[in-house]
């Protein structure tokens, strides 16, 4: 009798359940978990692509909802980033979710240039729970993101970049070399699937970087906040995103904060849910 070979099938990170769960074993090994301790509530939303997005709805219903954007190789469960939306929830509602390619939602990650989408489809869902205002918090590829999307939509009260490039090529650091690598190489971009379950976008529109976009956004609020010690992108990059801003606009340079997650400490939180109040207190009528 011949032999048969058995077929075997690749998995290529298409499954957004299936990287899910791979997820969330990673996190159980480490001793973390992959809930919250604030009332929250799941909801599902589509980009206007077609990309569907898993989000988490967390705290009571206030006037004030903030989304938030994650970063690269990251989720919204992620422990740093939980602490952010579970201490930003005691004072307004909050609106987390994956981002393409990430966690449990579908498609593939670009680096900044389709992610501006999944901000928008955030935005307008928590725009149809009634709330009077809407921000958006993101840090490094969130921060590319809420940046494009404020620029492009318009549609919110206040925008703040955490940790974001001005340039796509302003920094030559180790960590962004190796970023380049992941989403350059397949060798790279197999690991980014198997091993953090993200999914990259094998091809890359180029598109204007958030220099180039940020000055569009006035007169929306503008609160650019960076690490002096950022590991990833240099305090000039947070520096030209300010200068080319339009008023209202702010800059916040923290020492000791490192590269966006590294920061969100319960302080650090606090100040941020301040610095939202006075945003949102600067915003013109809509």
């Amino acid at each position: 009798m011949p032999h048969r070979r058995r077929a075997h099938r690749r998995w290529r990170g298409r499954n957004p359940a299936l990287r899910w769960d791979l997820q969330k074993l990673a996190l159980r090994a480490r001793g973390e978990r992959d809930a919250y301790d604030v009332a929250h509530s799941q909801f599902w939303c589509d980009a206007e692509d077609g990309v569907r997005l898993a989000g988490t709805r967390l705290g009571a219903d206030r006037d004030t909802a903030i989304v938030i954007a994650h970063g690269f190789m990251a989720y919204r469960t992620k422990p740093r980033w939980r602490v952010l939306a579970e201490g930003l929830a005691q004072r307004f509602t909050v609106y987390t979710f994956d981002m393409r390619g990430h966690g449990q939602s579908a498609g593939a990650c670009t680096g900044g240039e389709k992610e501006l989408k999944d901000v928008h489809a955030v935005v307008s869902y928590a725009r149809s729970r009634g709330h009077d205002r809407v921000v958006t918090v993101g840090g490094s590829l969130g921060g590319i993101a809420v940046i494009g999307e404020a620029a492009a939509y318009h549609d919110v009260d206040a925008m703040i970049a955490i940790s974001s490039p001005a340039e796509w090529a302003t920094s030559d650091s180790k960590m962004v070399r190796r970023m380049t690598w992941l989403f350059t190489s397949s060798v790279g971009r197999a690991i980014a699937r198997r091993v953090m379950g993200t999914t990259i976008d094998l091809a890359w529109g180029n598109p204007l970087p958030p220099a180039d976009l940020i000055g569009s956004i006035s007169p929306i609020p503008v609160l650019i906040i960076h690490g002096a010690d950022d590991h990833f992108f240099p305090v000039t990059d947070a520096e030209l995103l300010h200068e080319r801003a339009g008023e209202p606009k702010r800059l916040l340079i923290i020492p000791g904060f490192g590269h966006a997650e590294d920061g969100f400490t319960p302080a650090f939180v606090e100040q941020l849910a301040g610095e939202v109040e006075a945003l949102v207190a600067a915003a013109p009528s809509r």
